[in-house]
């Protein structure tokens, strides 16, 4: 399901302010991260010394650069290249240009790049690497998989709700989602009817989607490691959830959030259905979610006529005072 962070961090600048106020916000975090980056040792209390920011322009002879963050300290700096589209590169102005990022008073210099897993660019790290070896700069490569085992180990120990929801949406954008036991027990039991229901159902809710957009809903997918569905939407305001979730009491289910500012909630809540909470580190985020009857399954036209009653009977009507 959504973290706070899905509908506002989609871009790669968004990505990287994102790691640069989890740096500003806890010298812990930090120290993870710098030290993950730059295979150095630093301890909160360094980190709590550093300044950290994005966009800061660098003079050159051939114009300005302007690294995605840069972190200074007395005797340290890092330049950090944070990039989430394995398809994008450097500007040929780039490879040649962080010489003149450094300054030759601070002893220890890093130049980080930190990027997905399928990035199709990197031999670029050991190109620049000879740019720069009479500047004295470290130059490493940091994948967002290697990266978020250690925040999550670190965001375990402080107690900051922001950066859990920082590091739990990273874990899904990026990470490589490990089998439990459980799921591989299940998957002994494999067989070809289980995977074509399942491609039935999903397939069923994408046409349930293209109903609701087609009939003039807003409408906005959903599709992670947990669950697959979509919302529905009123202008920035989420009125309904459905589709397929693990927590869910059933294979297909639509319900709505209880606690967010950001859902609209029911004038009234039908009877039967059950709360369940988003996970184990969001208890609070709780969702009631009925059950769509297996004649829904696959029939779109039912789905999109039991949630349109629901959207109907239970919300606040468009032009009705709050």
């Amino acid at each position: 399901m959504l973290t706070i962070f899905d509908n506002v961090v989609s871009k790669e600048n968004d990505h990287t302010e994102l790691v640069r106020n989890l740096m500003d916000r806890s010298p812990q975090m930090a120290a993870r991260f710098l030290s993950r980056l730059t295979e150095a040792s630093i301890t909160a209390m360094d980190a709590a010394k550093l300044t950290y920011r994005t966009q800061q322009s660098f003079a050159g002879p051939d114009g300005r650069q302007i690294p995605d963050i840069v972190v200074l300290g007395e005797d340290f700096q890092c330049l950090i290249e944070v990039k989430v589209d394995p398809e994008l590169g450097l500007t040929p102005k780039q490879l040649v240009g962080y010489a003149s990022c450094f300054s030759m008073e601070k002893v220890h210099k890093h130049l980080c790049f930190l990027v997905p897993n399928d990035w199709k660019h990197s031999h670029i790290p050991g190109q620049i690497r000879d740019t720069l070896r009479d500047k004295h700069v470290h130059v490493h490569r940091c994948y967002w998989q290697d990266l978020i085992p250690e925040l999550s180990e670190c965001v375990a120990m402080v107690e900051d709700g922001l950066l859990k929801e920082v590091v739990s949406f990273w874990r899904w954008r990026f990470e490589i989602s490990p089998m439990t036991l459980e799921e591989r027990e299940f998957m002994k039991t494999w067989s070809g009817e289980k995977y074509r229901a399942m491609q039935k159902l999903e397939k069923t809710i994408d046409q349930a989607k293209k109903l609701f957009d087609a009939r003039q809903h807003k409408t906005e997918s959903e599709t992670d490691v947990t669950a697959y569905g979509f919302y529905v939407k009123r202008g920035d305001l989420y009125l309904l959830w459905i589709g397929i979730w693990d927590a869910a009491p059933a294979p297909l289910s639509y319900g709505y959030q209880l606690e967010s500012p950001h859902w609209l909630k029911p004038l009234s809540i039908p009877s039967g259905g059950t709360t369940v909470p988003e996970g184990a580190t969001t208890p609070k985020n709780r969702y009631h979610l009925w059950a769509l009857p297996q004649e829904a399954w696959d029939n779109a036209e039912k789905v999109y006529a039991l949630a349109a009653s629901w959207l109907d009977t239970c919300l606040p009507k468009v032009n009705a005072t709050p």
